[in-house]
């Protein structure tokens, strides 16, 4: 019996030995990730990436992972940091090899100081940091090789970046397997490219010039893709030249540049469109001869020739304003934080009610920034189709700024100074009542500007600087012209057009930060970009792969409290902000009655009332100041409250749940022990 018993232990033992294993085999090995975000899964990008390298019978790939374990374990704490991480790049390496079916090898090496392995990864390109004066090394990255010789790298990886880490490995694999790059024209009114040719740099400094560098999102661009600035007088832009056109702030293009853009869009080409209203990398040109010439610089662009028979239009001098999503910020050096109604910000809380959640251009997409945008408005909905991409939240406004100094004429016109003065934004700040869209994709056959050809000089003269946008010189006198006939019906085909009336949020200001490691991204900016060019040219692997959200926790109440009671004392503050301003205007209007003639008869009484209305001014800041006080005392109440109860209050319940149990087990023991006896 008991020999029946041992077999029957044995072969169940057998049973489940066989069962997990044949489960493991069809399963690849599954395991259940409980963590935020699924950080140790790979995306369903990936999945395609590998998926393809399957169906086109892909050589394996030798993905290896270069880390000194050895010599980190002997330094300081901040080095030691890194070998969690390096424990987080092995497991989703190790799901890369596990999904692929055999087309990624991956391999683990710790190239020890003076080995074959540490000479391998200086040969293979990785950056190693030296961590002592003896020059030893310390190595952290991954070298791809296919078998027919081509290798990537990646060449040092930080922790910082791990939100970020499966992009980087699935975009190298990738552009290894596949390495042809599609290609983009730019078209800008701004030195967003420039030219990295040694023989340009030295021609500017001879001229005593420094070159401008590229914008970083540019760069971040030419990673991924070819690009080339589409030259001023190219009248004809090729398909068989590019892959798609992005326009980044047209503020003042020839007849011939929209010609040449209008028959590209007419003809079937994608096009990706930043416009704004006020562009802050516009900077106005300075005349010393007339300073105040600045002030009635307009830095905006627009494309309305050929928007208007698109059936959209962004409306001049019109610039949205959301007090649900202003960030709160010091506008004055030592000043306290005040919303920014024109300064914007998408939070992982109002995402979904800004973006529209059905397109895949903001995956993985939680805070994006931007700064004086512009809104764009559908004037025929019969044109094409029409798909908001971007709608501001349902308190959303419309503010009318123009150029021009801020004091003098109508004191209720705001002007672009303004953009400085919170208050002011506010005091003008009202909902619009209507949907407030901010990007809009549009698809179809559109309608061209040029329906009946174009004419334009054959070369376009530099426009002068300070030229209003939108203005076109005429052409020389005696000017050789050329004459295009209108794109014919059979030439004409189906578009895409991706519109954003905003330029700084991909600017290197709002997109990118410098830390002591380097530029890094701020906030999602860039992904927006980077997925409107991925979905333009339907790379979409890498676009979901992108899409990896970053975990952050954001404190709600904090922010559900601070934003109630900054609406429960707006209407207080305009009034008061009103007063001020309208006490310093008593005041000005004071000093101006005592002129010359009548100085010595005015000056005491001017003297008196100007000295009353400063006390009235003095009085009504220190009201706001109050306001602000109070507000701030009750955030930080709560802020107290929360920090009690996670310090003080769960440890004493959990010390009274003890000695409520210790004290009844005692009784208990007591009474058992009183029935013995």
């Amino acid at each position: 019996m008991k020999t029946k018993s041992i077999i029957t232990l044995v072969l169940l033992a057998l049973c489940g030995l066989f069962l997990t294993h044949f489960l493991y085999n069809k399963t690849r090995g599954a395991r259940l990730d409980f963590t935020a975000d699924n950080l140790y899964s790979l995306t369903n990008g990936t999945h395609e990436i590998l998926e393809k390298m399957r169906s086109e019978g892909v050589k394996p790939v030798d993905v290896t992972l270069y880390f000194s374990e050895d010599t980190g374990k002997k330094l300081p704490q901040f080095i030691k940091n890194f070998i969690s991480y390096a424990d987080y790049v092995r497991s989703l390496l190790g799901e890369y090899e596990r999904y692929s079916d055999g087309k990624i090898l991956f391999h683990y090496v710790d190239p020890v100081t003076d080995t074959d392995e540490a000479q391998d990864a200086a040969d293979d390109g990785l950056e190693g940091k030296p961590i002592n004066q003896h020059g030893d090394m310390f190595y952290f990255g991954i070298v791809f090789k296919t078998q027919t010789g081509s290798k990537a790298v990646i060449p040092f990886l930080w922790p910082e970046k791990q939100e970020t880490l499966e992009y980087e490995i699935s975009k190298t694999l990738y552009r290894l397997l596949w390495p042809k790059k599609k290609r983009i024209g730019i078209i800008s009114s701004l030195e967003v490219l420039t030219d990295n040719n040694p023989y340009y740099q030295q021609l500017m400094a001879y001229q005593g010039k420094q070159a401008k560098d590229s914008w970083i999102s540019m760069k971040l661009m030419e990673e991924e893709y070819d690009l080339s600035r589409i030259d001023k007088e190219s009248d004809h832009i090729s398909h068989d030249e590019y892959d798609l056109v992005m326009v980044v702030h047209p503020r003042s293009l020839s007849t011939k540049q929209l010609w040449a853009l209008d028959e590209w869009i007419v003809t079937g080409g994608n096009a990706l469109i930043f416009l704004d209203p006020y562009c802050l990398q516009d900077q106005a040109p300075q005349d010393p001869q007339n300073p105040m010439a600045a002030y009635n610089y307009k830095p905006s662009s627009n494309l309305k020739k050929l928007m208007d028979k698109w059936g959209i239009k962004r409306e001049e001098d019109e610039f949205i304003a959301d007090y649900n999503l202003a960030v709160k910020r010091p506008v004055q050096q030592n000043g306290p934080a005040q919303k920014v109604i024109v300064d914007l910000q998408v939070t992982q809380d109002s995402r979904d009610a800004v973006f529209d959640k059905d397109s895949p251009i903001f995956k993985g997409v939680n805070t994006v920034r931007f700064f004086t945008a512009g809104s764009l408005t559908v004037t025929d909905e019969e044109k094409a189709e029409f798909t908001p991409l971007v709608t501001m939240t349902s308190d959303a406004g419309l503010l009318n700024v123009k150029p021009g100094l801020p004091y003098g004429g109508d004191p209720n016109e705001l002007k672009y100074l303004d953009f400085n003065r919170p208050g002011k934004l506010l005091d003008n700040y009202s909902s619009a009542g209507k949907p407030v869209v901010m990007s809009y994709l549009i698809q179809g056959k559109l309608d061209s500007a040029f329906p009946e050809g174009a004419e334009f000089a054959a070369s376009t003269p530099e426009p002068p600087a300070g030229l209003p946008p939108g203005v076109e010189l005429p052409p020389e006198e005696g000017a050789e012209m050329v004459k295009k006939e209108a794109v014919a019906e059979d030439a004409r085909a189906e578009s895409v057009v991706l519109i954003f009336a905003d330029v700084d949020f991909i600017s290197d200001v709002f997109a990118y930060q410098k830390t002591f490691l380097g530029t890094v991204a701020n906030g999602d900016n860039h992904k927006v970009l980077l997925n409107s060019l991925d979905f333009l040219m339907g790379a979409k692997e890498l676009m979901d792969v992108r899409a990896k959200a970053t975990i952050k926790r954001p404190f709600k109440r904090f922010d559900a409290i601070e934003a109630q009671a900054d609406k429960e004392t707006l209407d207080r503050e305009k009034q008061i902000r009103a007063d001020i301003e309208r006490f310093q205007k008593e005041v000005r209007d004071k000093q101006s009655q005592a002129t010359k003639q009548n100085a010595s008869l005015l000056q005491k009484k001017v003297r008196d009332d100007v000295n009353q209305i400063n006390e009235k001014i003095r009085n009504a800041e220190k009201e706001l100041y109050e306001i602000r006080k109070n507000k701030r005392s009750r955030l930080e109440g709560e802020e107290t409250m929360v920090k009690a109860i996670t310090m003080w209050m769960m440890p004493l319940l959990v010390l009274a749940m003890g000695l409520f149990l210790f004290f009844r087990r005692r009784a208990k023991d007591y009474r058992v022990k009183g029935g013995v006896a």
